[in-house]
């Protein structure tokens, strides 16, 4: 039933295994901003419009008196301009890593990716028994 798959095992390794790694990545630093992120109020620094007209913010915020810096994901409609501030969570252990408050999605795509992912691997290594 899985001899199929045998035909496929390149492109299942070749594919899986970075997006099953992936999938991981997003999740751990998901759980980690859930677990023990910090929401503080960044200051918009600058903006960016692309080609497309979307605009990225650029976002400073302060953490025990350390500046750092962080990029938004691109707004069609940003929510502020230079010099007003939005809500970010940074991680509390790794300050550098942070997300918008209100760009922060559920997690759940990661876990729908990854358990695809790790399901065509299994699959795979069951076409190989």
């Amino acid at each position: 039933m899985l001899d199929g798959l045998r035909d496929y095992t390149g492109s299942i390794l070749v594919f899986g295994i970075p997006l099953a790694a992936g999938a991981a990545l997003f999740i751990w630093r998901h759980q980690n901003l859930a677990r023990r992120g910090v929401t503080v109020s960044a200051l918009c620094t600058n903006t960016a419009r692309d080609a497309k007209g979307l605009v990225t913010l650029r976002l400073m915020y302060e953490v025990d008196g350390r500046q750092y810096h962080r990029n938004s994901m691109p707004y069609q409609f940003p929510p502020i301009g230079v010099g007003q501030r939005l809500d970010i969570i940074y991680d509390a252990k790794t300050p550098e890593y942070a997300e918008v408050v209100e760009q922060r999605g559920r997690g759940r795509v990661p876990w729908f990716v990854g358990g695809i992912a790790l399901l065509f691997l299994v699959l795979l290594g069951l076409a190989h028994l």
